[in-house]
Order: structure tokens, then sequence, then C-alpha cells
């Protein structure tokens, strides 16, 4: 099995579709599933990223899609935005529950359906 750091990085940084296909050394993710790659749970990535920081949001363009976060003055800022409209904007005054969110929706954008 591989290891926990390494799952938690393909998750955060890679490409879990491709790793899983190398790892599992199939062409076609359609007839497994990601959870005969990936044993870590949410708790362990929200453990790495507390340990290693948060991957860094994406710059804040006006005409770029994706999921955006970042502090400023105490405060955690989140949103999506999608053909230059912003939505699903969110604050968070406590640290711990803006960063269990932003791992949250990280997980959830790998579209690996594990969590």
């Amino acid at each position: 099995m591989i290891d926990h750091d390494t799952q938690i990085r393909v998750l955060l940084y890679g490409n879990p579709y491709q790793f899983a296909c190398d790892t599992l050394n199939v062409s076609d993710m359609r007839n497994h599933s990601y959870a005969d790659v990936f044993t870590v749970t949410e708790t362990d990535v929200l453990a790495y990223t507390e340990k290693y920081g948060l991957p860094d949001s994406p710059a804040i363009n006006q005409l770029t899609d994706g999921f955006y976060y970042y502090e400023e003055q105490g405060t955690w800022h989140t949103f999506f935005r999608e053909r230059g409209n912003t939505f699903d904007a969110q604050q968070f005054s406590d640290t711990q529950m803006a960063k269990t969110y932003i791992v949250s929706m990280l997980l959830k954008l790998t579209m690996t359906g594990l969590y």
C-alpha cells in the first residue's frame, strides 16, 4: 500500500486519476474504485495540512474559474468563481473551521468520490 503522505500529496497537488491508473496498472478507472488505492481519511488530510500548510490558492483572477481562499486580517475568505461570476462566498473568523472547510472542498474537487 502507498504511504499516507504520498496519497495526501496526490489528493491535494496531483492527479488522483493518473495516480490510481498507474498504481492499479489499469488504463481506465471506470471499473475500479479510488478506495482501492487511497486509504487516507479526511482527518488524515487535515492533520497533514496542519503540519505542512494548505496548498496555495490560485492567484485571484477575474477570468479564471476555480476555488479560491485566502486569509486577511484574521478572517478567512473562500469562494468559487465560474465564468467571471463569484458564488458561495464565505468568511470564517475561526481558523480551524476555515481550514476544515477548505480541506473538505479541495478533497471534493478531486472528484474521486472518497469524501
